[in-house]
């Protein structure tokens, strides 16, 4: 597969500074309305998209599958996007998640998203389950969407050292943890898109990594 890396200084104006290559993405939801795919593709430096698919075991997100199918047809690698509610059990937040991308093709793998509320109640065995449920379904690990501080008291632990790590640090300073993606800022503005939207970069090491095949 052919690899593009985009000088972080070339790429969005938040990482004039940056120090290294890294491919672009953002991550959309319904939040955006609806999308000119076609001008974000030719008017932003981006390489891939990360869609909003669901919450929990009730919530869909009502563009899921117009965003992944047209930030596909318009030439992006896509990957779907899943936020775990501790609330609700791991095979109906996994049952909820596959009902939402049901039908519409991904080329990354799925993220989901882990924001222990304080002081840390996350149900810790529940998200075990819902990451190995996930596992089988894609044959691969999904990746860990969480914050540096959640990430040092929970996710830096040997049995998650196999996982890719998506972290959430805005500003300019790259996360001192490990990571894949890093989530730089949530209010990037993006031509064809009407709101802001949370941008990331992809760690240069890894962009094969993350493909599900």
């Amino acid at each position: 597969m052919r690899k593009i890396f985009i000088l972080l200084a070339m790429a969005l104006p938040l990482l004039a500074g940056a120090q290294t290559t890294a491919h672009q993405g953002i991550r959309v939801s319904e939040n955006q309305g609806t999308i000119d795919w076609s001008k974000v593709k030719a008017e932003n430096r981006l390489d891939f998209i990360y869609v909003e698919a669901a919450k929990g075991a009730t919530v869909v997100d009502a563009r899921c599958g117009a965003n992944i199918d047209q930030a596909r047809k318009a030439g992006f690698k896509v990957g779907a996007f899943f936020s775990y509610d501790r609330h609700f059990s791991a095979q109906g937040q996994f049952d909820n998640f596959m009902a939402a991308v049901k039908g519409h093709s991904t080329d990354l793998l799925p993220v989901v998203s882990i924001i222990p509320d304080e002081p840390y109640n996350i149900n810790i065995k529940r998200v075990d389950m819902l990451l190995q449920l996930l596992e089988k379904e894609y044959r691969k690990k999904p990746i860990i969407y969480t914050t540096m501080e959640a990430y040092l008291k929970l996710f830096c632990l040997e049995r998650y050292a196999s996982y890719h790590v998506y972290i959430a640090n805005y500003g300019l300073q790259f996360p001192t943890t490990r990571y894949t993606l890093w989530e730089y800022t949530d209010r990037e503005q993006v031509s064809g898109i009407l709101e802001y939207v949370p941008a990331m970069k992809l760690h240069p090491t890894y962009f094969e990594g993350v493909l599900k095949r």
